[in-house]
């Protein structure tokens, strides 16, 4: 009965701590946004991919979908991220990850340099992340920045709680530490019509070495219309702590519109 209710304590207090992280973050992105009384310009983005293969004697496939929104004004940016991963393979469940990120930028005159925050929250069936919290903040620096190339190089401390699945092995144990982000973003440009984009991170812990994450991102869209692409979607994501890893690479649509 007392381990009972030292777990419930626990996860209550846990719970406190989480939605005090995204308070404040909230509370932070709204002070920086009511700093800056310019014009603001909105983006967004839907993608919609996938695969699907049928043999005689299998069936799978995967669905790869995900939803980005931009606000800017002349020296910041809020983003916001969400993506859902769902899959099946011969009726079994391969995948079903749920990603839900927020970012803000503050921007020097030059708009070369900028201080960065955010918070993420993830679900990851295919990781065995049952909730997984990620808050920080950090410095950034545009290395090119053309119509053709963009090259962007980050870094930056973060703090993380991660609720691990413990049904596939004992060992494993929940995570909570502070890790240094370093992240490197790109987008490539060719005569307007082929757009090649990534984000890829590296999120080292700060307490133990051999607890890394790797996060990869990278799309391909070869635009038929303005405002509609065709894209070939990357995702790759280790967490090494766990020995957890997928790979996908899909293919579908993707809907760009800026107002």
């Amino acid at each position: 009965m007392k381990k009972k209710n030292h777990f419930l304590v626990s996860s209550y207090y846990s719970g406190i701590k989480k939605g005090s992280i995204l308070f404040l973050f909230f509370l932070l992105v709204h002070t920086v946004s009511a700093q800056y009384p310019d014009t603001m310009t909105y983006h967004i983005k839907a993608q919609l991919a996938g695969v699907f293969n049928k043999t005689n004697t299998t069936k799978s496939y995967l669905a790869n979908n995900g939803l980005q929104y931009n606000m800017s004004r002349e020296h910041t940016s809020i983003n916001w991220n969400g993506s859902w991963i769902y899959g099946k393979t011969n009726g079994g469940l391969t995948n079903n990850d749920f990603s839900s990120i927020f970012d803000y930028n503050i921007f020097n005159k030059k708009k070369h340099a900028y201080v960065w925050g955010f918070a993420a929250y993830d679900k990851s069936y295919s990781l065995k992340i049952i909730d997984r919290l990620q808050a920080g903040a950090g410095l950034g620096y545009k290395l090119v920045d053309t119509k053709t190339l963009l090259l962007d190089l980050s870094d930056g401390i973060i703090y993380e709680n991660s609720d691990l699945d413990q049904s596939a092995d004992v060992n494993v144990k929940d995570i909570e530490t502070f890790r240094n982000s370093l992240r490197l973003k790109y987008t490539f440009n060719y005569s307007t019509v082929l757009v090649l984009h990534g984000s890829n991170y590296w999120q080292q812990s700060i307490e133990t070495g051999d607890d890394y994450i790797i996060k990869c991102y990278n799309t391909l869209n070869i635009k038929v219309r303005q405002w509609l692409s065709l894209s070939i979607v990357m995702n790759y994501n280790k967490i090494n702590v766990t020995q957890r890893e997928n790979f996908l690479l899909t293919y579908g649509l993707t809907f760009d519109k800026t107002f």
